[in-house]
């Protein structure tokens, strides 16, 4: 906690929340609810606020526009960029308070990103605070800015109690922006908004600064020295507009300090004497004469008119001795003067000065008292005043050393506090650095597992897709190979049926009465061919089974067989390959167990 100041070293708002009487008239003019509670303090006492409090510039409420609760768009605004109200200059809160009110004027919703796309977040490495510079004067928001708050950011509110609305509490501890929330995000811009801002001439002050902050935040500006913007080109034709007329001023300097002189462009140096005339108070100005004497008071000093001094406290110059008491002479060598003094010890004339101002001691009463004091008193006296100032500056010295040990150990503290400050500063900022990575880590980590999930869907819905059509597919190929089958397989087996007619023919023309063996014939190719009759015979059956009747092993002659009048084919006949001879029609079918070839027909069939 810092030393507390003087009364005059304290802020230029500090007098108007200091008292309860101006405390009560603060919260009435701006309309500070009963379940907010506010007090003053000093920024050399002000601490980090506890949990639920809120540490916020006087000037922010005065001259920035903040009420409580607080607006949303400021809350937002600080949130966004995780500063404390005591990290941001002035300014800041006149832009963003000023922007909330061109918002209820114009009917928009201008929010910090439209803040952000027209200033530039700046830190202040010498203060460590943070500004809004615009990125261009021509295009600002909010005008009338003054280039200096210097003054204003000594004193301090603690707000206690419903200061923000659910859900809109803005951060309460110094902290560090993100440098990618600097950056102005395109697609989150009112760019027409922002147009109808920059066109328009709202509340426009007397130095032609249209949506000038005094004017928007209903205060007394307090300087005329402001930072550069774009003006009005007509003046007399913006006021005479309706629309941009202003609400009256609601200020509580002007309450307090309504019959105060306006001290605004007065040089407090022009006011003070020069050096030559500071060493004597001789034909000085009553006023700073008082002025003098009310400060010399508490040092010990007496200034005051020639005319109320005596002669022993006279030290006159050459120039003033013309309006005041003779000096004293030293020893027929000439008055004392300011340039005289007592050191050298070895020289004359300091010693002659010595004793003339040793005169001014000479007080009557004091003098009569010392001559009816006999010689032996004045003696011991002497040696007691002599031991006096001995022992006076053995403690003196004892004071000096001991004042010396605490100023070297007070010194050696205040490194190592600044040391442990810095390293505590250092400490501060990598763990800000590391919690700004782990965030970028979280942040990536939830965006690859999003993809991760997404990719994962993607690849079930693409093997469901893949198993639909493979099972499409099975089914297509499956119809296509039965259709096939059943459109070839007729085919197949006539042909066999017609190839096993014709060798027969074959052979019969030829002249051979016997049919060779034939393979075994399959009903298409590729087929399994059965097994042979014995093997078929000798498999056991577990049902009973038709005994077959024995098969004649006589050699028919089928030449002798042949009916006249069937007639004999000739040897040289060709049959065509489509035409059936007229026994095929007696032949067993396939379908009846003509399978077989005909040589291989029962006795029966004839």
């Amino acid at each position: 906690m810092g030393k507390k100041r003087a009364e005059e070293d304290k802020g230029k708002l500090a007098r108007y929340v200091n008292t309860p009487e101006n405390m009560a008239l603060f919260r009435r003019l701006y309309q500070v609810p009963d379940d907010v509670g506010l007090r003053y303090v000093h920024w050399s006492d002000a601490l980090p606020p506890s949990a639920g409090e809120l540490l916020i510039p006087v000037v922010a409420v005065v001259e920035g526009g903040v009420r409580f609760p607080i607006d949303p768009l400021l809350a937002d605004f600080l949130s966004y960029f995780s500063l404390s109200p005591t990290q941001v200059n002035p300014n800041i809160f006149r832009i963003v308070m000023g922007t909330v009110e061109l918002n209820r004027r114009l009917g928009l919703e201008l929010s910090t990103y439209d803040i952000v796309w027209t200033y530039i977040l700046h830190r202040n490495s010498k203060t460590e605070s943070y500004s809004l510079r615009p990125r261009d004067i021509n295009y600002t928001l909010v005008n009338g800015l003054p280039d200096t708050n210097r003054g204003f950011d000594d004193d301090y509110l603690v707000v206690t109690g419903e200061w923000f609305l659910p859900g809109r509490r803005c951060p309460t501890k110094d902290g560090v922006p993100d440098s990618r929330r600097r950056k102005p995000r395109k697609n989150l811009v009112k760019i027409n908004s922002l147009r109808q801002v920059w066109e328009c001439e709202h509340c426009t002050d007397d130095w032609s600064q249209p949506r000038a902050a005094a004017k928007l935040l209903r205060y007394t500006a307090r300087t005329h020295s402001y930072l550069d913007c774009r003006l009005v080109p007509d003046l007399e034709a913006t006021k005479a507009n309706p629309e941009n007329d202003a609400l009256p001023a609601v200020d509580i300097r002007d309450v307090i300090d309504g019959t105060a002189p306006d001290m605004t462009g007065i040089n407090l140096r022009n006011l003070l004497p020069t050096r030559r005339d500071e060493g004597t108070s001789v034909g000085a100005p009553s006023s700073f004469a008082a002025s003098l004497k009310k400060k010399g008071a508490d040092r010990g000093h007496c200034w005051s008119e020639p005319s109320h001094c005596g002669p022993s406290a006279q030290f006159v110059s050459p120039r003033a001795s013309q309006h005041g008491p003779t000096g004293y002479t030293a020893g027929g060598e000439g008055a004392v003067t300011e340039e005289d003094s007592i050191l050298p010890v070895d020289d004359g004339r300091s010693g002659s000065v010595a004793s003339a101002l040793s005169q001014a001691v000479r007080l009557p009463l004091d003098m009569g008292e010392w001559k009816k004091t006999p010689d032996e008193e004045l003696i011991n006296n002497m040696r007691r005043g002599a031991l006096m100032g001995v022992q006076a500056s053995l403690e003196l010295e004892e004071r000096f050393r001991t004042t010396k040990e605490h100023l070297a150990h007070a010194n050696v503290l205040a490194l190592r506090y600044q040391d442990a400050r810095n390293a505590a500063a250092e400490a501060k900022r990598l763990a800000e650095e590391a919690d700004s990575k782990r965030k970028e880590a979280e942040e990536s980590l939830t965006a690859a597992l999003d993809s991760l999930t997404k990719a994962q869907d993607r690849i079930r819905a693409l093997e469901s897709e893949f198993d639909q059509a493979k099972k499409a597919s099975y089914e297509a190929g499956n119809n296509d190979a039965q259709a096939e089958m059943g459109e070839q397989l007729p085919g197949v087996c006539n042909e066999f049926f017609s190839d096993g007619w014709k060798k027969a023919v074959s052979f019969l023309s030829s002249g051979q009465t016997t049919l060779p063996p034939l393979p075994p014939s399959v009903p298409f190719p590729g087929a399994r061919p059965p097994p042979p009759p014995e093997v078929v015979l000798a498999t056991p059956l577990d049902v009973p089974v038709t005994p077959i009747t024995e098969l004649s092993t006589d050699i028919v002659n089928l030449e002798d067989e042949e009916s006249p009048a069937e007639g004999a084919v000739p040897e040289d006949a060709v049959l065509e390959e489509d035409a059936v001879p007229e026994d095929a029609a007696q032949a067993p079918s396939a379908g009846e167990g003509g399978g077989a070839a005909p040589g291989e027909a029962g006795p029966d069939a004839q």
